[in-house]
């Protein structure tokens, strides 16, 4: 017992999924529904959101006054069966989306109440507008050096024709449109072979060719266009996957000037337009989208899909349409990286709590939160950028951001629609004149010319697509793994941030205003993806209990992820001890989930055990005890007498951990040691992180109603921007979260 006290004192472990509104995983949103009857007090479900019942209780029955709402048809019930309830409403329904059970119709204000009555109907969320998670104009950018791409990336267009940088990877990007600002910002290079002597292939000769790297535009917003007016959508796809080409041509000649490359710059984008010429779309314009994008993912093997862009919260995660279609993305085997929002602090710069966006507050998705790097290269004076959303979430309390990557002062391509250099210019390059064709074939092609221009803006909406094109690189590296192996990875190998875990050494900042800060900290593609590559290359058909690392001679710690990147050594969150069902031991088991002594089990989010890792290995437990540089942080699962759990040690009370896991359905812990619900405690009293919390955020959350659209005229000034206007909400919001 004495040892087992130690290790409670010592560590202290948090699960950053675990929603802290008391809901069991599998609860349905209809149960959750059947909390509430409507204003009026008619006894009708609570099935719809608050701001819908406001506006069914005060409408006449023949009333003229119609909603636009999306309907998620109940569990069994076909779309056909609930555009039928629809329309027996009086509803006009104007898109069924089978593969999401959503429906978007307007409704009539007064037939709400009897509309969410009806068996077939599950949930009727009102249509939002939804807009970009951008600040913008401010000075350099590096992004590929600070989150170590620039070590993965092949130098020059020959080289990425042999692969790497994403190649063929498809990125859904889900904005304002892109539109080049010339023809080789998004130019993809492959080698080719002409037909050879008269097409017999005799004397056949290898070429490099271009080809446009944007594979599709599509338009979700009825403005019957897929230029990008706007900008926001094109400095995006920049960031996830530029060349930076135009940047490069220049800095040859002027030596110190900066280029703009982006992360995955030979990854494949799909252009799907949902934010109109200002900026603002609907909700229903996103589902379409994503409704649209799982249909088409194997057309354009699409891998990842990333929106930076938001809404306010109305309601749960749980009942949230947005929410829900990206978990059907999911589903469908995409990764879905969203933007955490710019809503991190009020008027007079204070941090402020809840400013997670819409759907950026679904545990399905990974959310990311942008980082001021102060424009240097090296980590160690980074921090989260100041306008950066902090968690716990409103509503559900889920913790996020999951993690944070550069989103401060980032350079990336400039929509054509403002570049003064615009253009979609090609030399012809190759061939052999006359003879050389009927000796070898036709080896001639285009080549594109770079001449367009780059934007400097700043916002959570370009952290996001670092993480997009990261997630990319992951995936070219190893096409087997699943959207939650991704995520998990991506939590593992990202590294918490220096300045933090000094205030944190120092009592200056708790454990828990870091988590929800920082997540697990910034983003290390290099890491990542080496960590990938060490994955087993059919980790899709792995099973609970099986190793994703099975090399004979290849373990976590052999990989040397913590090599430097810019000089600096790039210390891991070794706390992570399990993440979206993998259990990091040396070999990465799979698990069906984390279970908890009372039984429930995590099947999403991550486990983090506390404590502070020195860049020379020495990790530091929050009660003073350390462990020496020369422990291989096995499992990261760190004992509070500085013992490490790992390859078949026994402990304390008779815990028998094998490699620092015991096996079978779930990573399990015995003896009333509870990892997980938020922090660790004994055999008789659980307590979520957030609620342990509660003092920290109470006063100071969000009111989602003063996250005005005109917000973004004020974060265009990025880190100097000060909102017009910040409420904060009470405990007796409906959108205060509750256990």
């Amino acid at each position: 017992m004495k040892l087992r006290n130690r290790f409670l004192t010592a560590l202290t472990t948090l699960s950053l999924l675990a929603p802290l509104a008391g809901h069991a995983p599998g609860a349905s949103a209809e149960a959750t529904a059947r909390a509430g009857t409507s204003a009026a007090g008619r006894g009708v479900l609570k099935k719809m959101t608050d701001d819908l019942l406001a506006r069914a209780s005060s409408a006449g029955h023949e009333g003229g006054e119609t909603a636009r709402v999306i309907v998620r048809a109940a569990e069994g019930q076909t779309g056909a069966a609930a555009a039928a309830a629809l329309r027996g409403a009086g509803a006009r329904v104007s898109a069924q989306l089978d593969a999401l059970g959503l429906l978007v119709a307007e409704v009539p204000v007064g037939r709400l109440n009897a509309l969410a009555a009806r068996d077939e109907v599950s949930w009727i969320s009102s249509d939002q507008p939804v807009r970009s998670t951008a600040a913008t104009f401010d000075n350099t950018s590096h992004h590929e050096v600070a989150t170590g791409a620039s070590r993965l990336l092949p130098a020059g267009n020959e080289a990425l024709a042999g692969g790497g940088g994403g190649s063929k990877v498809g990125i859904a990007i889900l904005d304002s449109g892109i539109s080049p600002p010339d023809a080789a910002e998004f130019a993809g290079y492959e080698w080719r072979y002409s037909s050879g002597t008269l097409g017999t292939g005799l004397f056949s000769q290898k070429y490099l060719a271009s080809y446009p790297r944007v594979l599709r535009h599509v338009d979700f917003t009825g403005e019957g266009r897929t230029d990008d007016a706007y900008g926001h959508g094109t400095h995006t796809a920049g960031v996830a996957a530029g060349s930076g080409q135009a940047s490069e041509d220049y800095a040859a000649g002027n030596a110190g000037a900066q280029t703009y490359g982006g992360i995955a710059t030979n990854a494949n984008l799909i252009d799907v337009r949902v934010l109109d010429s200002y900026g603002t779309g609907r909700v229903s314009n996103v589902v379409q989208a994503v409704d649209w994008v799982i249909k088409n993912k194997k057309t354009y093997n699409v891998r990842v899909m990333n929106l930076s862009l938001g809404a306010p919260p109305s309601q749960s995660y749980r009942t949230d349409p947005l929410c829900q279609a990206l978990g059907r993305a999911v589903d469908a085997g995409i990764v879905v990286v969203v933007a955490a929002g710019n809503w991190g602090k009020d008027a007079e710069g204070r941090a402020i709590y809840g400013g997670i966006l819409s759907p950026a507050n679904s545990p399905r998705v990974i959310t990311v939160g942008a980082v001021n790097t102060q424009q240097t290269n090296p980590r160690s004076d980074d921090l989260v950028a100041t306008y950066s959303s902090r968690g716990p979430t409103l509503v559900d309390g889920v913790m996020k951001p999951d993690l944070v990557a550069p989103g401060n002062k980032l350079g990336a391509a400039e929509t054509a629609a403002t570049s003064p250099t615009a253009g979609e210019a090609y030399t012809s390059t190759g061939g052999g004149g006359l003879l050389g064709t009927v000796v070898s074939g036709d080896t001639s092609t285009n080549k594109p010319i770079a001449s367009g221009t780059y934007r400097l803006m700043s916002g959570t909406s370009f952290a996001a697509p670092a993480v997009a094109g990261a997630a990319a690189l992951m995936l070219e590296a190893n096409p087997s793994l699943t959207p939650s192996m991704v995520k998990a990875l991506l939590l593992r190998t990202a590294q918490r941030l220096p300045a933090y875990e000094l205030l944190v050494a120092e009592g200056k900042m708790s454990s828990f205003e870091r988590l929800i800060t920082e997540g697990a900290g910034e983003m290390n593609a290099w890491a990542a993806v080496t960590l990938a590559r060490a994955v087993r290359k059919d980790a899709s058909r792995a099973v609970p209990g099986d190793d994703l690392i099975t090399a004979k001679n290849t373990t976590y710690s052999t990989l040397g992820l913590t090599s430097p990147v810019a000089g600096e050594q790039m210390p891991l969150n070794n706390g992570v001890i399990w993440a979206e069902g993998v259990a990091f031991n040396e070999r990465l088991t799979l698990t069906q989930g984390f279970r908890l002594p009372n039984g429930r089990t995590l099947t999403e989010g991550w486990v983090l055990a506390d404590g502070r890792l020195m860049p020379d290995g020495t990790y530091i437990l929050v009660g003073g005890h350390t462990v020496a540089g020369g422990y291989a942080l096995g499992t990261g699962i760190l004992m509070g007498d500085g013992i490490l759990m790992g390859d078949g040690i026994l402990m304390g009370d008779g815990i028998l951990m094998g490699d620092g896991i015991l096996m079978g359905d779930s990573f399990t812990f015995g003896n009333g040691i509870l990892m997980g619900d938020g922090i660790l405690m004994g055999d008789s009293f659980r307590a979520s992180a957030a609620f342990a919390n509660e003092p920290a955020w109470a006063s100071n959350m969000i009111e989602p109603s003063s996250m005005r659209l005109k917000g973004e005229e004020v974060l265009l000034q990025g880190e100097a921007a000060r909102p017009a206007s910040v409420s904060r909400i009470n405990s007796s919001s409906p959108l205060y979260p509750r256990r």
